[in-house]
């Protein structure tokens, strides 16, 4: 089973734990930064 894990860090603290939760999980996991949307137009 494939995992995507995505995560949103304005100070990298987020992405540090999302980048040790996808080396606990292995191969079977993707990992995708989340970007600020500021407007929608």
């Amino acid at each position: 089973m494939k995992v995507l894990i995505t995560y949103y860090s304005e100070t990298g603290n987020t992405q540090k734990i999302a980048e040790a939760i996808t080396s606990i999980i292995g191969e079977e996991s993707d990992l995708m930064q989340m970007e600020e949307v500021t407007s929608f137009k």
